[in-house]
């Protein structure tokens, strides 16, 4: 698991915060989430970029996949969304 912090610039909190506010879905959460213990990960490699997602919990409870990829000084968030049926099955187990 990857313990680096989480990289925040203008272009991925606008992405995130601002342009889905429909999901209002905050930086904090999405630290949260990447930083829980028991979060599931996985990688895809598509184009030469390898592709991050976890699943993980907030600490209200709230269950997010959160995408993220390679930055030189740690994890730079891409993608968040809240969690799937499917998803949280295979956290909850």
């Amino acid at each position: 698991m990857d313990d680096r912090r989480p990289v925040w610039d203008a272009t991925n909190t606008k992405h995130i915060e601002r342009d889905h506010a429909e999901r209002a879905i905050t930086r904090d959460e999405v630290n949260e989430a990447l930083n829980d213990p028991r979060r599931l990960e996985a990688i895809e490699h598509r184009d030469g970029v390898a592709y991050h997602a976890v699943v993980g919990s907030t600490d209200a409870g709230r269950l997010l996949v959160v995408v993220w990829i390679d930055h030189p000084d740690g994890r730079f968030p891409v993608h968040a969304r809240r969690a799937g049926r499917q998803a949280a099955r295979r956290y909850y187990r």
